[in-house]
């Protein structure tokens, strides 16, 4: 008689075939084998961390689930794994700076887990990633050289290849490596968009900016509630890719989902650049109501101008706008006018 499937082992399936696509990892699958329950609480953890965008509630959440297995088994290596991802997330400072304490704690982790199992490829991705962020590259290399070594499909390997390339400023190379995760598929939602974040850096180094803006369409058409991809890509086209419409087209969109403060300094960048690029074609009437919706969004033409000459694009929008100011009533402070 055929014992009944319990319901640890149900949802020990389920974490799995959530990834059904993609990497699985054989480490992940002995300990799936092990305890399914356990692996189970690992798994939610992991979920967790997958969802992480900077918010400490998250990895709060995931440190109790990870604790809970490591106090049920203390070599539990794929636990230490993530911890050295929730240590490296908890050492974010900005996009280019860490907590060094973290990462060293984040480094003791997976070093741990590698202890326990020595031939554990994506544990050697991870560190390849700490390493690379601590800037200690040629451990990175050896880590990520390692983990293809051993063998692994996980997608974070061509990933953290390219971040270290684009590190150094071998940005053709990294290019290469973020194209090549994007093209082997089974990517989760964080490593597709990593991969398409690695092609507009990447590609916007290398002057490619058709490219880079087709990497912007396929993030939003992949997440089209993310404020800040329609507002990345409205400072994109605005600056970049010298498409004013379609620049405030987006960054409308962008406020109509967070009015947060850089998309609306950009929108009215781009109703300025409109304003300035009528007035160039002695269309007056029409440009007074592009300078209008400006104002309201941003009254400090001085700021818009410091930004505005820097890219050709947009430099008939700091001309005009310094013309304005120059031509504007003495003492008469410039938050009280309007183009009248």
């Amino acid at each position: 008689m055929n014992k009944p499937i319990s319901m640890a082992l149900i949802l020990c399936l389920c974490s799995l075939s959530v990834f059904a696509k993609e990497w699985v990892s054989p480490i992940d699958q002995k300990y799936a084998a092990k305890n399914s329950l356990l692996f189970a609480t690992f798994s939610e953890a992991r979920e967790i961390l997958d969802s992480w965008s900077g918010q400490g509630k998250k990895l709060i959440e995931a440190d109790v689930l990870l604790k809970s297995v490591l106090e049920a088994d203390s070599n539990y290596a794929p636990a230490y794994r993530e911890y050295g991802r929730l240590f490296t997330m908890a050492g974010v400072i900005d996009e280019d700076s860490y907590s060094q304490n973290s990462l060293e704690l984040a480094e003791a982790s997976i070093l741990k887990a590698i202890e326990i199992e020595p031939k554990y490829a994506d544990a050697f991705v991870l560190l390849g990633h700490v390493y690379t962020v601590m800037k200690q590259d040629n451990a990175a290399k050896k880590a990520l050289v390692k983990a293809q070594k051993i063998g692994t499909k996980i997608p974070w390997l061509p990933l953290n290849w390219a971040a270290l390339y684009a590190k150094q400023k071998q940005y053709k190379k990294a290019q290469h490596y973020y194209e090549l995760a994007l093209k082997a598929g089974g990517l989760n939602k964080k490593a597709y968009l990593s991969a398409l974040d690695g092609v507009i850096n990447t590609s916007m180094q290398t002057l490619q900016y058709d490219k880079a803006n087709a990497a912007y369409q396929k993030q939003i058409a992949y997440d089209e509630t993310q404020a800040w991809n329609w507002g990345n890509y409205s400072s994109f086209l605005l600056f970049n890719y010298n498409d004013v419409d379609a620049a405030i087209f987006n960054g409308q969109k962008a406020i109509s989902l967070m009015d947060y403060g850089m998309a609306r300094f950009t929108l009215a960048c781009a109703f300025y650049t409109k304003w300035a690029q009528l007035l160039q074609g002695n269309h007056d009437i029409a440009a007074k109501q592009y300078f209008d919706k400006a104002w309201a969004l941003y009254p400090y033409p001085e700021r818009v101008i410091q930004m505005t000459r820097n890219y050709k694009a947009t430099e008939v929008t700091a001309k005009e706008l310094q013309k304005w100011l120059d031509n504007r009533p003495v003492k008469t402070p410039y938050y009280q006018l309007s183009i009248g």
